[in-house]
């Protein structure tokens, strides 16, 4: 019986629940080397498995890209790049939300664990989502320490590479 009842409870909200599809999104990362220049790889090859529930403060779900699809302007820094990531042993680079809280009309606190190179950690993202015509938009930004991450910013000669990253988003989704 008791499984039964289970089953119904998640059917009922398997119904309910609304899917967001991405269309299109930019990730982008941005760092610095002290005493050089800005490094702003990017990648709009995201990945997104997200519902939710009458409104946006219940959303679930996860977004990721693989770290090497990552690109800058420079190839052969991506390519330390993603040494430094890791990108053939933990390719993945995970979203995954656990709390999302209205702040006025179009602006929300996301609570999630940002996953890199098999380490987890709690990190907020002010995030706009505003929707039109069963489009879902969200622009936000937030930023992690690389060292956070068991992940060391290299260095060479006088030069070295910033350990915060500052991440900006945007996603158009479909509601479903």
């Amino acid at each position: 019986m008791y499984k039964l009842i289970l089953l119904v409870l998640f059917a009922i909200t398997a119904l309910t629940a609304n899917k967001l599809v991405l269309e299109n999104g930019e990730v982008i990362a941005h760092t610095e080397i002290f005493g050089d220049k800005n490094i702003d790889p990017k990648t709009k090859k995201i990945y997104t498995n997200l519902q939710y529930e009458n409104d946006f403060s219940n959303i679930k779900g996860t977004i990721w890209i693989n770290s090497i699809d990552l690109e800058s302007e420079d190839s052969s820094r991506d390519k330390n790049m993603y040494d430094l990531l890791k990108s053939k042993i933990n390719p993945k680079i995970s979203f995954d939300f656990i709390n999302v809280r209205k702040i006025d009309k179009d602006n929300y606190m996301i609570e999630g664990f940002i996953s890199l190179n098999k380490v987890s950690r709690k990190v907020k993202a002010l995030t706009k989502i505003s929707k039109s015509n069963n489009k879902v938009f969200f622009d936000g930004v937030f930023s992690i320490n690389l060292t956070d991450y068991n992940l060391e910013p290299p260095t060479l000669l006088f030069l070295a590479v910033r350990n915060k990253i500052d991440i900006k988003y945007n996603f158009k989704f479909s509601d479903m």
